[in-house]
């Protein structure tokens, strides 16, 4: 396990730190803040982008829980052997093999977009594992087949290896910025970890072939969750942003009605991103949740 301090100083919480852990012989790069005998959330990033969509978030959740932040099995600084599959279910066992890495029993687990397809098949294989699921501005779960489908689509033109491999900063910030209400929140941080990330050869590849499994409906059918959301019965919260392009605010309150135990945070005047739009109003009603017992 390599560690390196990323940050100097966070008051009252141990440092964030990235590392990379081996899991099923693939060096897998965290971001990781909190004390390790606190409870543990796992928060996992959507597609293109990396485990820095949760920069704002990382301190304040780490005052409470441990936590930890993955770039997931092909995407970000993860990168998989070269014969290993990036399908849906070897980043399922990828995530179970980081949990059992790190040695957490019962944890939570928080996903963005397509991240949180993920937190919410890893609790369907796993539910007596996982305490509680936040989901956040997710077409990937709560969109239909169809609409699931063009969305894909239209990321697969944007998303083309050819043109996200050598990016300006410029041209992410207007990617980005597409699933922004207000751009200016943007954190350059960000423009900048996804321009190095695509400068390695190999993510844009691995993106385009989780997107074209998502484009295929046979293909996907298998890892759908909006025909299973009365099987999620573990404490749920999701956020949606009002203005997210990505998925209907409608869709997002249909499904919520559906989960047992679900509740939904609307945020006025925020896109795809309310982490990263709103991040104080987030990390209070994400604490307040992650504290009820």
């Amino acid at each position: 396990m390599i560690e390196i301090q990323c940050q100097p100083e966070v008051i009252g919480i141990k440092l964030m730190k990235m590392l990379y852990v081996e899991v099923m012989g693939i060096p897998t790069r965290c971001v990781v803040a909190g004390e390790e005998s606190a409870p543990a959330i796992m928060l996992l990033h959507g597609l293109a982008l990396t485990s820095e969509v949760w920069m704002h978030n990382i301190e304040s959740l780490a005052r409470t829980h441990r936590v930890i932040a993955p770039d997931m099995l092909g995407h970000g600084f993860t990168k998989p052997v070269d014969t290993a599959s990036v399908d849906v279910s070897a980043k399922i066992r990828h995530l179970e093999g980081l949990a059992n890495a790190l040695k957490l029993d019962v944890f939570s687990v928080c996903g963005s977009s397509y991240g949180a397809l993920l937190a919410s098949l890893l609790y369907l294989a796993n539910p007596n594992r996982i305490r509680k699921l936040i989901i956040n501005g997710s077409g990937s779960c709560f969109n239909t087949e169809e609409q699931l489908k063009d969305q894909v689509s239209k990321m697969l033109t944007v998303y083309a290896p050819d043109k996200i491999s050598y990016s300006s900063r410029t041209v992410w910030r207007e990617r980005i910025g597409n699933n922004f209400f207000d751009i200016k929140k943007i954190p350059e941080e960000l423009l900048l970890i996804a321009q190095l990330c695509y400068a390695q050869p190999w993510p844009a590849l691995r993106l385009a072939e989780t997107l074209s499994t998502m484009q295929d409906p046979e293909r996907f059918r298998p890892y759908r969750i909006l025909e299973r959301l009365e099987n999620i019965t573990c404490p749920t919260l999701v956020f949606w942003g009002r203005d997210d392009r990505g998925g209907s605010l409608e869709s997002a309150e249909k499904a919520v009605s559906r989960l047992p135990n679900g509740r939904l945070v609307v945020f006025d005047d925020c896109g795809h991103y309310p982490m990263i739009e709103h991040p104080e109003e987030y990390n209070r009603c994400a604490s307040d949740f992650l504290a009820e017992t």
